[in-house]
């Protein structure tokens, strides 16, 4: 068994060793703590420069979306000189999003590319499908001039407006049946009343248009300037959704 004095300078020893490796400890950590913290410093300012720039790409990415929203809606009068106005106007709806159905064809034809070629006469779009279409009042110009638009449906259409519904006059010689659902604020009172043109609509459906504030009444006028029409609307706030049903007289 060691002696006492031999057991307490051992102990001496240690008790020393573990002071100086403390000490070592901690001007280590203070040395490395500045480059740690400048480290961070500038990683969080990397963070912050690259979240900057993906927002100025995100916001590029809108604008120029935005911009070739409005290239797809601008009429041009010399393409329409030299494929017919049925065919600029089928271009304009599928560029957009939506889809066309050509007379005597059953095909739904959603990509402009596949639109194909004939002679100008022959070529008569019958139905129009504008769901989840950006469509804008612009491209609604194109519709002046069609001949055979049987039905048209506007769902969901994020531009649609009234005076996108104020340009349907010129289909009021064949138009037939019309949905106009789901298309937010900006599709009014005013914008629903501007239907009163299309005397031959055999079959109206409106659905969640929030921006028509008097339904009842606006309706009511619209059914007598179209007495024949059945009207079916689903109009009104979310917590009391009027639903109507406009008997044709």
């Amino acid at each position: 068994m060691p002696h006492i004095p031999q057991l307490y300078n051992e102990l001496v020893q240690r008790a020393k060793m573990a002071a100086l490796m403390r000490n070592a400890a901690t001007k280590m950590t203070t040395i490395l703590r500045p480059c740690t913290c400048i480290t961070v410093s500038q990683r969080n300012h990397t963070f912050k420069r690259d979240n900057k720039e993906k927002e100025k790409v995100r916001t590029k990415i809108w604008v120029d979306y935005d911009m070739l929203h409005k290239v797809f809606n601008k009429v041009d009068r010399a393409h329409i000189d030299r494929v017919g106005q049925e065919r600029a106007a089928a271009e304009w709806i599928t560029r957009c999003g939506g889809a066309v159905r050509i007379q005597d064809v059953e095909e739904w034809f959603h990509n402009y590319n596949n639109l194909g070629t004939g002679p100008l006469g022959k070529f008569m779009i019958e139905e129009i499908d504008a769901s989840w279409a950006d469509v804008q009042a612009e491209g609604f110009d194109l519709l002046d001039g069609l001949k055979a638009v049987r039905t048209m449906k506007l769902s969901r259409c994020p531009y649609l407006q009234d005076a996108c519904l104020e340009r349907l006059a010129p289909l009021s010689h064949s138009l037939h049946s019309l949905e106009i659902s789901h298309c937010g604020q900006l599709v009014t009172d005013r914008g629903i009343l501007a239907l009163q043109d299309l005397k031959l609509l055999q079959r109206l459906h409106l659905a969640d248009l929030p921006g028509v504030k008097d339904p009842e009444v606006t309706l009511q006028t619209l059914q007598s300037a179209i007495p024949s029409c059945l009207i079916t609307a689903e109009l009104g706030d979310t917590e009391a959704q009027q639903t109507v049903q406009m008997t044709p007289q």
